[in-house]
């Protein structure tokens, strides 16, 4: 009988378990400043990945990329220059710069992978030298710690995206049609069928790209072209993004940009670049691992419990019956 109930207690904490996520909309507060951003949660946990690396163009040798065994939160768009803005504003004597790029919600950019990680810092806790994160001499270092066991042993924690990170929100689909699966472009089409781009002004697009007509810039964040399986936004063109992946001496960048082209979107387009670069196409987007607070945890177990008595106090006498003599 034991065994019973902890296979329907697993079943109904399964269950309930995506009612203790954090709503979409996440309010951060340190200090005097709060900053909100939302994220979209990407679950499915020890997904296969997928053979990637460098069509022609391209950069790196080919790899296994897009497995995680854990799930984890991804920005649905990529950081605004609002929220960075807000950030450096709360630490006057920080290394980060400011770059005054783009309007408030166009995404940041012209900023290094090093200031990137910074930022993140700030969202974990209110200070950019202090995080997963050491920071030295304006330089930041990524805890030895992976990203999971590191939000299991200090708490809910912010980071860049790792490369399988970032690219399983872009490519990865648990219900692409005859299976799960990855597709080509982070839009859901696959080649030859690619991502629809800016021809001319005014023009309707599925991605931000040049695919004729360059505007010069990105578009806001919330409207940077059509949705990932995971709900991300803007991860095919608007601004490059940086993500934690050493290659060689470099750091990994993704997703391609408002200048062309429409190959730099697609899953086997690896980039990388020095970490101290800053151009103004690239950005970044921020990935979370959320630890349930104590508190919340009990929660859980007291509905649980709560539900399991309600089941049994309403269960057919027959059926109360049937279980009596059986040797489980």
């Amino acid at each position: 009988m034991f065994k019973v109930f902890l296979f329907r207690s697993a079943v109904v904490l399964a269950a309930m378990m995506p009612l203790a996520n954090p709503a979409l909309a996440t309010q951060i507060n340190h200090g005097a400043t709060s900053i909100t951003m939302d994220f979209v949660t990407v679950g499915d946990p020890g997904n296969s990945g997928e053979l990637s690396g460098a069509i022609a163009g391209g950069y790196g040798p080919n790899r296994i990329t897009g497995a995680v065994d854990y799930v984890y939160k991804i920005g649905k768009y990529e950081v605004s220059e609002a929220q960075w803005d807000a950030v450096v504003g709360a630490n006057l004597t920080d290394s980060l710069d400011d770059p005054g790029y783009w309007s408030d919600n166009q995404p940041v950019a012209e900023i290094s992978w090093h200031d990137a990680a910074m930022f993140v810092n700030w969202l974990t806790t209110g200070d950019v030298t202090a995080g997963y994160y050491s920071i030295s001499g304006g330089l930041a270092t990524p805890n030895p710690l992976g990203h999971a066991a590191y939000a299991a042993k200090y708490g809910t924690t912010y980071f860049l995206p790792t490369e399988d990170e970032w690219y399983k929100a872009a490519y990865y689909d648990p219900n692409k049609l005859g299976g799960a699966g990855y597709w080509d472009y982070p839009t859901k089409h696959d080649s030859p069928n690619v991502p629809d781009g800016i021809s001319f002004l005014g023009d309707t697009f599925e991605a931000v790209y040049c695919a004729g007509y360059n505007q010069g810039r990105p578009n806001d964040v919330d409207n940077a072209g059509v949705l990932s399986a995971y709900g991300t936004m803007g991860q095919a063109g608007n601004v490059w993004e940086w993500n934690e992946t050493l290659i060689d001496q470099w750091r990994g960048v993704r997703g391609g940009s408002f200048i062309p082209y429409s190959s730099d979107m697609h899953a086997s387009m690896r980039g990388y670049d020095d970490p101290m670069t800053e151009d103004n196409d690239m950005g970044f987007r921020v990935a979370v691992v959320v630890v349930p607070e104590p508190g919340t945890i009990t929660l859980l177990m007291s509905g649980l419990f709560a539900f399991l008595i309600l089941q049994r106090r309403h269960r057919p006498k027959h059926m109360q019956c049937s279980v009596v003599g059986r040797h489980i």
